[in-house]
């Protein structure tokens, strides 16, 4: 190692135990093709230089896994005047060569990584996909991980869980907008910037947000950090809350320093209700009531139970941070189903649409069928908290500073989806003109919808198209002519 150095270089800065076992959808195609480079010893150590577009000497050995290893390097052609140049100090993560399908493993990280640009998220700047020594080259973060400090002298203070918390669902909230599920968030896949906050790396066992049932051959993730859905292996119901429930598992973890992966005891799965692990309370007590509710509300056993997005987590970490504080959104979770099964059938039986039809048969619709009143309000113009809203009955007004633009009219018509799946304010108050009933989805639950009706998916696909042809242009200065 140069002593000159004089950063840290703790063990255990990267770590994975996993496979890479499924791409994101259409992100491979997207890598640019690497230059050749000549071909290396199949386990390089260190004093060996690595070739890609830059070159690169291994000063350190950083940390160890199934996967290969993590080394501390040192740019040989750092040029602080080149714009593409990676800094002197990085990051090298190397498959062994005699991991099997070494190639592919690191493409489909790599893929995932090149996808999600974010400050939390660290950066890449090179790579080698040659057999024989596969390897990426990222930005390097001397502080270590967050499993490296636990436990620590006297216990975290509240606000840097707030902070880890405010980092995590930032960097996140970025991977999902991607498509892109983490799927193996703990302690050790936690890097310490230096400065306070916090950097989530290793995508080695990063999935489409979507998997088909039966893609993945066995389970991914972590002991004492896997979602239920996780541990019993069913693969179909992977969705952004698998990743919420790591997070608040990670987050439980780093606030009362307990080590998970030593503690099978603490987890309890039996009750669908209820949380997977005891009150946060339990062990940390004087726990403020508003952070204990965030974490154990991420780590409820039942999918459906959990929130629905990053951005509804989100919203409530940044007002308890001091941020902005928002209204409750006119539809909470909590308002689920209002209809009883008689109610239902007799809806159902009303319908024309065969494929509404369909799907409204599906059991697994049954709580999400809502009654909303004469004037109700579906939604809020400038909520944060979103969810999407299907048309089954009635007639609902769209309005914008409390001026009606439209009215909408008609079973099978989507509304609110591009605020769900985005993640931005709504811009239009959606309110019920007589009794309305809908189907009320989240972003997790609309994102699985969609996929699992590609009919309906392709219907609301033509309902944007359409609203953008339509809508009126808008001059220079922001204002419809």
């Amino acid at each position: 190692m140069d002593p000159t150095d004089p950063s840290p270089t703790p063990p255990g800065t990267a770590s994975s135990e996993q496979t890479v076992i499924a791409e994101p959808t259409g992100l491979a195609g997207q890598l640019p093709a690497n230059d050749p480079g000549p071909q290396h010893q199949p386990a390089p150590g260190v004093g060996s230089e690595l070739r890609a577009r830059f070159r690169y000497r291994l000063i350190k050995r950083l940390g160890r896994g199934s996967f290969g290893s993590v080394f501390f390097a040192r740019c040989l052609d750092h040029d602080p005047r080149r714009d593409d140049s990676p800094p002197a100090r990085v990051a090298i993560k190397i498959l062994g060569a005699s991991r099997k399908n070494a190639t592919e493993l690191l493409r489909r990280e790599l893929a995932a990584m090149l996808a999600i640009r974010h400050e939390n998220i660290p950066r890449v700047y090179d790579w080698s996909l040659e057999q024989g020594c596969a390897f990426v080259v990222m930005q390097y973060f001397p502080a270590g991980n967050l499993r490296d400090v636990m436990p620590m002298d006297g216990q975290v203070s509240e606000e840097t869980v707030w902070k880890l918390l405010a980092d995590m669902l930032g960097a996140l909230d970025t991977a999902h907008r991607a498509s892109v599920l983490h799927l193996d968030i703990k302690p050790a896949n936690v890097l310490l910037d230096g400065l306070g906050g916090f950097v989530l790396t290793d995508f080695g066992v990063s999935q489409a947000s979507r998997m088909a049932r039966g893609l993945l051959p066995f389970s991914v993730g972590t002991r004492g950090y896997q979602a239920p859905e996780q541990r019993a292996e069913r693969f179909d119901e992977y969705d952004l809350r698998t990743d919420l429930w790591s997070l608040g598992a990670t987050a439980w973890a780093f606030a009362t320093g307990v080590h998970l992966a030593d503690r099978a005891d603490l987890m309890r799965f039996d009750d669908a209700k209820a949380a997977g692990l005891p009150p946060l309370s339990d062990h940390r007590p004087g726990v403020s009531p508003e952070l204990e509710d965030v974490v154990m509300r991420m780590l409820r056993v039942d999918l459906a139970e959990r929130p629905g997005s990053v951005t509804e987590v989100l919203a409530r970490v940044t007002a308890a941070c001091g941020g902005p504080r928002t209204a409750p959104p006119a539809f909470s979770a909590d308002r689920r189903t209002n209809l009883d099964d008689d109610e239902v059938e007799d809806l159902i039986e009303s319908l024309v649409d065969p494929l509404l039809i369909s799907i409204c048969r599906n059991r697994a619709f049954r709580n999400f069928f809502v009654r909303f009143e004469d004037g109700e309000a579906l939604c809020a113009e400038g909520e944060g908290m979103s969810y999407a809203f299907l048309l089954l009955r009635g007639t609902v007004e769209v309005s914008r500073n409390a001026r009606e633009i439209t009215r909408v009219t008609g079973e099978g018509r989507i509304l609110g989806e591009v605020g769900t799946l985005s993640g931005i304010e709504r811009t239009a108050t959606l309110r019920a003109s007589g009794p309305v009933l809908a189907i009320v989805l989240n972003e997790a639950e609309l994102e699985r919808f969609l996929t699992v009706n590609p009919a309906m998916a392709l219907r609301v696909i033509r309902s944007m198209a359409h609203r953008l042809s339509t809508a009126r242009p808008i001059d220079r200065a922001g204002q419809k002519p």
